[in-house]
């Protein structure tokens, strides 16, 4: 009877599948194959299993095969030898393995035909594996691949022929399961699997993307106006999920700049950031980027901008995307029309008066930034791809000129960005231009993401932050999210729907689906602010009365100095400086009050004495000769200052 080869493995310590997730299939697929082909056909029997949960190391593999082929086609046994060693848990497996056949001479050649193709394929997994590998093999029947080395040794008689099939010697080294898992996550192969990408056409587009501000979509052309022709107007688009950044996608479609050049503004841009999908960046000079957490984004600018301090004090997220003066916004590094990578970096910004505020502040990427022609700002279409390889992390974007030319940037985006939002945005200011960007497709994979907002107790947004995915954005993965000290603000609680309408996600939690899975909302009440204003007297010295000011942060003063102002006139006063603003907001410092001062003076009224003194001049001894006297009337003059509060006068001389 025919004696069936066993696997017989030793149990060590604990038990051990590593098929204990999902997301470990992958990896028992991978290594079930090999473990297939090196068996070459033969029946295999698992009385117990070992555990090695993190690494796996392959120490040594030793492969025999005697064959000894007769003219009554009866065949040797191979024997096969091999040691699985896991040194990063305290389990070891040993698997032995005798297996003996008899077979006709032809059975014999498939044999070490097939132990010859396992050999191979797993060289070959190996390598997929990041690990090393070296082989030697003597082959009689056939040559060897891969570094062998082969030798043939055969008697002189025909009938009887012997083949040594030397040892073959495979060393792997270590290699992560976590490792070995983001490679089988990031092949091609998976990367580019139709079935696992959404699929984004002018019929569909409106499913999958959100148009805010001026933006129109037309579907019978699959055109995006993001601006009119037409002043002051902002629009943009945004995927509604987030991009799986493990996996490629591609963009296809056409843009049209508009065609008042050199004058018209502002352009188009293209960013991915790490913000919610929700978010919108910052117009004007800052193109849609500017404001957008940790942005890698891209431009086709049309207008040339030079450096603007923000005139704003306020938290970045706190200012209105629309308004592009009291964000500010960096300088161009070069003459538009151009094309650049754009970064944006989270600083502190000095204001026009010196003091530092938050902006995420948007820079052009040094050494990106390439011409274009002012003939492309002609109010035609013009092909555009934005395409992006998964495995090599690799964005390429490509635009071609009027005159056929094909621009092309290229950029790493880094292993830390693992699901990052998507938007489409346009500007006009006072100058302008129709902006349109034309889908042809959109092929991606969304990733399994929540949104994380931080608000006051009206539902406005007062900080920005963002959710860490453990073990990445995926279905039945977690997600984090947490509290921050935001300056001015103090947590009360989750949103229950009384902040924003919606109800909030738990702060930390699991992905259910791929795509948006909601938002996780932070409720904040702002603090009280005190301050006071002061009014001095400068002609004394001495402050006239303190009147205390209060309020929330972020909130208007209700407090006004006009009316203190005007009786203080009344009663002699005039005014030197308000130090009061009449639009005053309440700031977010909780250890320093806000306090200011009005200057007045005492009011001089000038006036001027006069006195009228007559003179007689009386002449003498000149006998009949003396003149007669003279009568005369003199005035006399002085200025006095009447102090308007005290009424004391000051005189001159007269």
């Amino acid at each position: 009877m025919e004696e069936k080869s066993l696997y017989t493995y030793k149990r060590e310590k604990q038990r051990f599948s590593i098929r204990k997730t999902k997301a470990w299939g992958a990896c028992s697929v991978f290594l079930g194959t090999s473990i297939l082909f090196l068996s070459a056909g033969t029946v295999a029997r698992a009385d117990t299993t070992a555990d090695a949960s993190t690494s796996a190391q392959v120490v040594e593999q030793k492969t025999t095969v005697n064959t000894k082929s007769t003219d009554s086609a009866e065949s040797s046994a191979n024997s096969t030898s091999s040691t699985v060693s896991s040194p990063s848990t305290d389990s070891e497996a040993e698997a032995t393995t005798s297996n003996q056949n008899k077979s006709t001479a032809t059975n014999t050649e498939n044999l070490a035909s097939e132990t010859q193709s396992s050999s191979q394929n797993s060289a070959e997994e190996s390598a997929s594996s990041s690990s090393a590998a070296k082989a030697e093999t003597t082959n009689a029947s056939s040559s060897s691949v891969a570094k062998a080395g082969t030798t043939s040794a055969s008697s002189s008689s025909p009938v009887k022929a012997e083949t040594t099939s030397a040892k073959t010697r495979q060393t792997v080294t270590k290699i992560s399961y976590n490792t070995l898992l983001q490679q089988l996550r990031t092949s091609k192969a998976l990367a580019t699997d139709k079935e696992a990408l959404t699929h984004v056409t002018k019929d569909n587009f409106r499913d999958y993307f959100s148009l805010k501000g001026s933006a129109k979509y037309d579907q019978n052309t699959g055109i995006v106006t993001i601006t009119p022709d037409d002043y002051n107007k902002v629009g943009n688009f945004s995927l509604n999920s987030k991009l799986d950044m493990n996996t490629s996608f591609t963009l296809t479609g056409k843009v049209n700049l508009g065609s008042h050049s050199p004058q018209g503004a502002d352009g188009i841009s293209f960013a991915f950031h790490n913000g919610n999908t929700t978010d919108i960046g910052n117009a004007g000079g800052n193109l849609g980027i500017g404001g957008l957490q940790n942005a890698l984004g891209f431009k086709l600018d049309t207008w040339t901008n030079v450096y603007q301090a923000p005139l704003s004090d306020k938290d970045g997220s706190q200012i209105d995307p629309t308004n592009s003066n009291d964000f500010g916004w960096n300088g161009d590094s070069m003459n538009a029309p151009y094309g650049t990578f754009v970064n944006t970096e989270n600083e502190e910004v000095a204001t026009k008066d010196g003091k530092k505020v938050q902006r995420w502040w948007a820079k052009d990427v040094g050494g990106t930034s390439q011409a274009l022609s002012r003939d492309d700002v002609n109010g035609k279409f013009h092909d555009f791809t934005v395409d992006y390889d998964g495995y090599n992390r690799r964005l390429t974007i490509k635009y071609t000129q009027t005159s056929g030319n094909k621009l092309t940037w290229i950029r790493t985006i880094p292993n830390s960005n693992q699901a990052m939002a998507m938007i489409v945005s346009a500007s006009t200011g006072g100058a302008k231009n129709l902006q349109q960007f034309e889908i042809t497709k959109f092929d991606f994979k969304p990733a399994a993401t929540v949104n994380v907002k931080y608000v006051d107790t009206k539902g406005n947004q007062i900080a920005q932050g963002e959710v860490t995915y453990p073990n990445g954005a995926n279905v039945t993965g977690t997600y984090t999210t947490g509290q921050l000290k935001i300056p001015g603000y103090t947590f009360v609680r989750m949103d229950d729907g009384t902040a924003t309408g919606a109800k909030s996600l738990p702060a930390t939690g699991t992905l259910t689906k791929a795509g948006d899975n909601g938002t996780v909302i932070y409720v904040y009440t702002a603090d009280m602010q005190k301050g006071s204003v002061s009014y001095f007297d400068d002609t004394t010295g001495k402050t006239l009365k303190r009147d205390p000011i209060s309020g929330t942060t972020s909130s208007k003063s209700s407090y006004s100095t006009s009316g203190n102002i005007a009786d203080y006139k009344k009663r002699g006063y005039e005014l030197v400086t308000d130090g009061y603003s009449a639009d005053l907001t309440f700031d977010n410092n909780d250890t320093t009050d806000q306090n200011f001062t009005v200057h007045l003076k005492h009011q001089k009224i000038q006036s001027t004495d006069k006195k009228k003194v007559n003179e007689t001049i009386h002449y003498q001894g000149a006998g009949n000769q003396t003149p007669a006297d003279h009568t005369a009337s003199v005035e006399f003059t002085r200025q006095v200052s009447t102090d308007a509060v005290t009424g004391e006068k000051t005189y001159g001389s007269w």
